[in-house]
């Protein structure tokens, strides 16, 4: 790709040289420059230039001009460019090329944006060769077109208005026009009369039209019934004469684009309180983190092996217990910590229980069928138990590590407790049990396997991942850990809980906060973040790729959710493959576009970077997978871009562009998505091995932590989440840096 400027401004250059046949004499052979606008679905726009040689010899350069304005990006498969004036760009072929009388030129440039107005424009055409004979020339004429809707939502019935302006003078005949996609409805018009064949009408009017260069051309069709999905559609409109001579030619953009998916209702429940002795509240977090912490919940590296343990549930509540069950074989030391702040210390020892034996466990089952289909699922369900915990009122509300240990070796299984009291909080935070159980592997299957992909993923197993906490160290401990040193009134739930008691988040907080990874969505909870945020409880995706992959629990249990691997392959398992109006972007702001190790952040001048100085590069930030806000999805009233970048994605991907955006709903929630993945672990400092940055520097640590008091100053205006220990927390203590299985 070669890049050049044209003053300030740059465009696209692609030339394509085509043959025809020679005429019989050069002085029969006139140039005839015509010249096209074209549109492009992504927002940029081409000019085609056409002539015919008028002498033969070998190609010097071409010479074309721009419209004044212009602007854009420069690119050449097949020559080099370089500007020779303002407006003016010269082509030069990379081997040797020689044309004869009457071959055609045709040259496209894309990847620009035309100043405004329609034209017409009048633009030169110049071939020379290396001796100084003009091979072709000449002034071509062109405008831009322009097609509106009165309405641009899929599903409805519009009125299509296309506007161009003639470039050639002569007696207007009919104008073609294409179609949106799929378009249907009963078509009408004025002032003259419309056939349909396929995507495009023909326009005639009612009698033959005398029209000059400038001549405003305005057709409307009526009628038009839009697609049910949207797109950007690029629709061409060409007036010809009664012998086919173009006299206007070029082609607009129509964004039909597709609002936010209507979600059938959530039931609002109320909260099953739990019986005495349960407490009907609980301390404050301050209080709760005041208490001693303890840096032995750390399994060091050296411990890592092959003992595994998983818990029979993801979330529990006071008053209930939950099922251990150990693959070892060897007597262990049974420890749960509760994860939070603790003096940088990280947990609390809760509850322990030693010499408790184990046994070695079958091996898993792997197998299972749907509608003809190998699920590839494996659970460990045939695992005896080997210990049954009570969640007693010790056992405060909050996120759980259960260390199970030998001596030799050790393994994690988490457990989340629920506040069910009936106490709302400032902010809930919800754990990516659903993305967690993807990305495990544990079995030889998961979602993301290259043989036999699972499309029944089962929590009846333990994590792969984190040694064995899933994606909760790697990508969630920093949340837990930083939101608790603050003195944040936060509470906790999963996704398995968002299913099944979604209609309960506005009675249970004010804010609702997702973890890094939350990208695998039932429609139940896809129903209930919908509802959330139009019940005016405010929305922070601290992460990206979110509400991403489509799922379905496989019973009321949720012990196991369903991905349909078979109708459309990937594109079955997406939300947005459903329809537009089922992406992320209209939901939460901005949509998935690839995994990356860590690209730089440089902050800007929006309120995310208040009290962080404009400028300050973040290394590594632009991490673990990103998001942008399309162009040709659907984009919130009012959304504001607080950030705008580019990471260098994995792969042959290329480099892609993330937004962090913020908008504020209708209903008054304020809805947040931070678009990149490393929030959590920069305020922990310490981020996965397989990132280019697994661990932060001091200055980036705290810009991250002043950018984070930002998002909960913003995130609830009205009712201000409180910090009643504020501080810039460093952690005395640190899981080992781990790496992170990334989305293919």
């Amino acid at each position: 790709m070669i890049r050049r400027s044209i003053g300030t401004s740059v465009v696209g250059l692609l030339l394509v040289l085509a043959g025809l046949a020679a005429a019989p004499a050069a002085e029969a052979v006139t140039a005839g420059v015509q010249v096209f606008a074209l549109a492009r679905p992504d927002g940029k726009h081409g000019l085609q230039y056409l002539s015919t040689a008028t002498s033969g010899g070998t190609v010097s350069y071409v010479d074309v001009t721009l419209p004044a304005g212009t602007r854009g990006s420069i690119t050449s498969p097949n020559g080099s460019i370089r500007t020779v004036s303002p407006g003016v760009l010269r082509w030069k072929p990379s081997s040797k090329l020689t044309v004869a009388v009457g071959y055609r030129f045709n040259v496209t440039m894309r990847g620009f944006v035309l100043p405004s107005g329609l034209g017409p424009w009048g633009l030169r055409f110049t071939a020379r060769s290396t001796s100084g004979v003009t091979l072709s020339s000449g002034t071509g004429y062109t405008a831009a077109v322009s097609v509106t809707g009165t309405s641009t939502v899929p599903g409805t019935t519009t009125t299509l208005r296309y506007l161009t302006k003639v470039t050639r003078s002569g007696t207007l005949a009919s104008v073609r026009l294409y179609l949106p996609a799929s378009a249907t409805g009963s078509l009408s018009t004025a002032n003259g009369s419309l056939v349909r064949s396929g995507s495009y009408v023909t326009w005639t009017p009612k009698a033959p039209l005398a029209v000059s260069v400038g001549t405003q051309l305005s057709i409307p069709v009526y009628n038009v019934k839009l697609s049910v999905y949207g797109s950007i559609n690029v629709l061409a409109m060409t007036a010809r004469k009664a012998d086919g001579t173009i006299l206007a030619n070029g082609s607009g953009r129509l964004p039909l684009i597709a609002p936010p998916a209507s979600m059938a209702p959530v039931p609002v429940t109320p909260i099953d309180q739990p019986a005495s002795p349960c407490p009907s509240a609980w301390d404050s977090i301050a209080t709760e983190n005041a208490k001693p912490g303890t840096g032995s919940w750390v399994i060091p590296t050296s411990m890592n092996g092959k003992m595994s343990a998983y818990l029979t549930q993801v979330s529990a509540t006071c008053g209930q217990s939950v099922d251990l069950k150990v693959d070892s074989g060897a007597d262990v030391t049974v420890t749960a910590y509760r994860m939070g702040y603790y003096q940088g210390l990280g947990a609390r020892e809760v509850w322990t229980q030693t010499q408790v034996g184990t046994v070695k466990q079958p091996a898993p089952i792997l197998g299972g069928t749907k509608d003809g289909h190998n699920l590839y699922s494996v659970s460990a369900a045939n695992w005896s138990t080997t210990l049954t915990i009570p969640i007693t009122p010790d056992w405060a509300p909050g996120v759980y590590l259960i260390r199970v240990d030998d001596g030799t070796t050790a393994t994690y299984a988490p457990l989340t407790v629920r506040d069910d009291s009936g106490t709302k909080h400032d902010v809930l935070l919800q754990q990516a049990t659903t993305t967690w159980s993807a990305y495990n592997n544990f079995g030889g299957a998961g979602f993301y396997s290259t043989t036999n992909p699972s499309a029944r993923l089962s929590f009846d197993r333990p994590y792969t991942e984190g040694q064995g906490s899933g994606q909760f160290l790697t990508l969630e401990q920093g949340m837990v850990f930083w939101l608790e040193s603050q003195g944040v009134d936060v509470t906790y739930w999963t996704d398995n809980d968002m299913d099944e008691f979604g209609g309960q988040i506005a009675s249970r907080a004010t804010n609702l906060m997702m973890p890094a990874h939350d990208e695998y969505y039932s429609t139940g909870m896809r129903a209930a973040l919908s509802q959330t945020i139009k019940s005016g409880v405010n929305v922070a995706s601290m992460g990206a790729n979110t509400v991403y992959r489509k799922i379905a629990f496989t019973s009321s249990s949720r012990r196991a959710w369903d991905a349909d691997r078979w109708t459309a392959g990937e594109n079955s398992t997406t939300w947005k493959w459903v329809g537009d109006a089922y992406a992320s972007q209209p939901l939460l702001g901005a949509e998935y576009q690839c995994p990356l190790n860590g690209s730089t952040m440089t902050t800007g001048s929006s309120w995310l970077f208040n009290g962080v100085t404009p400028g300050t590069t973040l290394p590594g930030f632009i991490a673990g997978e990103i998001d942008y806000m399309e162009p040709g999805r659907y984009q919130q009233p009012g959304i504001a871009t607080l950030f705008a970048g580019q990471g260098l994605c994995r792969g042959t991907r290329g480099t892609k562009p993330v937004t962090v955006t913020a908008f504020t709903a209708p209903s008054g929630s304020r809805v947040f998505n931070a678009s990149v993945f490393s929030f959590s672990c920069y305020l922990v400092g310490r981020c996965p091995s397989t990132w280019t940055v697994p661990s932060p520097s001091a200055t980036s640590r705290t810009a991250v932590q002043t950018m984070m008091t930002n998002v909960l100053t913003w995130i609830s205006p009205n009712d201000p989440i409180e910090r009643t220990t504020p501080k810039m927390p460093a952690a005395r203590v640190m899981a080992p840096s781990m790496p992170l299985q990334a989305n293919p």
